[in-house]
């Protein structure tokens, strides 16, 4: 699965999410501004004693904390419904069936220039595909040669490749955390177009 397939699938979950968020946002940035409304129009009802213009600044007020209130929870909808994209395609990658997943890995790390070293996955990987992705990687290098550490990382999936004194980490969660800057606004433009 390459990085623009997860880019794909991040698109994809991340519209299904906003159409219910933004809705819910919508709704309630809705009511808040009926409220306010309301509220403004009683103020002016109660203080018909003062003059106009200050019943009239007191709904102006009122009419824009609502606003105010309501774009801050259509903001925290947006980010919220990002949030969840990019958790669904951490969840979509860790559920990858296993021949792909070890696909996958062997791609990315055969993308790495001089791949030598040692290969420490999460230790239910470990069990589960360690010696597997080790032959597909080894098994058409030149020269390039892995082994299966004995350590294990805390990661929901991926890879750190340690050679010497270099480390490169390839975890789902520095993936996705390397992706998610450039991602986040074509995400959001998908999201609420």
């Amino acid at each position: 699965m390459s990085i623009e397939n997860i880019t794909e699938k991040i698109l994809d979950e991340a519209n299904n999410i906003a159409e219910s968020s933004l809705y819910n946002a919508n709704s309630r940035s809705l009511e808040i501004i009926n409220e306010a409304k309301a509220q403004g129009a009683t103020i002016i009802a109660e203080a018909s004693n003062q003059s106009d213009i200050e019943a009239d600044t007191l709904k102006k007020r009122k009419v824009s904390a609502g606003e105010l209130q309501a774009r801050k929870m259509l903001l925290n909808s947006k980010q919220e419904a990002i949030k969840k994209s990019f958790e669904a395609a951490l969840e979509k990658l860790k559920s990858m069936p296993e021949d792909k997943y070890i696909s996958f890995l062997a791609n990315e790390i055969k993308r790495i220039p001089n791949y030598n070293g040692e290969i420490l996955l999460n230790e239910r990987d470990k069990n589960l595909i360690g010696e597997k992705l080790i032959k597909a990687v080894n098994e058409k290098a030149t020269g390039n040669k892995l082994v299966l550490s004995s350590k294990t990382i805390k990661a929901s999936g991926g890879f750190v490749l340690i050679n010497g004194d270099i480390e490169i980490n390839s975890t789902f969660e520095t993936m996705l955390s390397s992706v998610m800057d450039e991602l986040t606004s074509e995400v959001a433009n998908a999201l609420f177009k």
